[in-house]
């Protein structure tokens, strides 16, 4: 039995004993408090379980010993508190880069995953992002690791109406501190790239729902192509809407996305 301080910080909330679970996976930066809305519709339907990722949040002292990070270190911590839990099975909803450690984590263990839906699935990068994700640790020692996630968010979503997605996460990274914002950016500059190739190569074996707004410049394109390559990969396109679609449009996203749940139990 693993010690509870090792775990990272995940709060739980019960349906009943029958039902199915849902694993919510926030982005960087993000934290449990980024499925506010999507718990509040859920959890009447479904047991939930939400998880800060490491080094955020209510996680970070349960990971400030590991010197790096890489996506299957962070899929595992992940399911190291769904074994805690004796869960089975899980149903992943995740979010930006949430989806890359979503797939990560089907990747690892593929029997404990029913099916995947990703708000602004990141599937692959275009010249833009590689160029600064590559760069990223150098010019976030220049100007500051927060200054450098603001400066990011507001590249990802430019327009008035991603105004309030973008508050949401940069408030929320402001609990990172400098060490954890080094090992997410030292990350994404090493493996990124190689791990969405290995995790986005072939379709995947369990349904995935994409949700995209379809003012989401950097990642649309890839999410598009990658659906129409896979058969296992259903897409929306949501009009008005930036990278955030659980924030931006969180009821509309609440209600695709729990009748694509819904209907995979039907089918079960």
């Amino acid at each position: 039995m693993r010690n509870i301080k090792d775990l990272l910080h995940f709060e739980t909330m019960f349906a009943r004993i029958d039902a199915e679970w849902i694993l919510f996976v926030h982005g960087a930066g993000g934290s449990t408090r980024t499925w506010r809305k999507q718990v509040d519709a859920f959890q009447n339907k479904f047991n939930l379980l939400v998880i800060d990722l490491p080094g955020h949040a209510k996680s970070a002292s349960a990971t400030m010993a590991q010197s790096h990070y890489n996506f299957e270190w962070i899929g595992n911590k992940i399911w190291e508190v769904v074994d805690s839990l004796h869960i089975k099975q899980v149903h992943i909803v995740a979010v930006s880069l949430g989806s890359i450690i979503g797939m990560q984590m089907q990747h690892s263990r593929p029997m404990r995953v029913v099916s995947m839906v990703f708000a602004g699935p990141i599937v692959a990068l275009n010249t833009k992002l590689r160029i600064l994700a590559r760069t990223g640790l150098t010019l976030a020692k220049v100007i500051g690791f927060q200054n450098f996630y603001a400066m990011t968010a507001r590249i990802t979503m430019p327009r008035k109406n991603h105004q309030k997605s973008r508050e949401i996460f940069v408030r929320e990274s402001k609990l990172i501190s400098n060490a954890e914002y080094k090992k997410w950016t030292a990350m994404y500059g090493k493996t990124l790239d190689d791990t969405l190739a290995l995790l986005f190569q072939k379709s995947p074996a369990v349904p995935v729902y994409f949700l995209v707004g379809d003012q989401d410049h950097l990642f649309k394109g890839p999410a598009v192509q990658y659906s129409s390559l896979s058969s296992a990969v259903t897409i929306d396109i949501i009009e008005r809407c930036g990278h955030l679609v659980s924030l931006e449009k969180s009821e509309l996203f609440n209600t695709k996305c729990l009748l694509f749940l819904q209907g995979q139990l039907s089918r079960g």
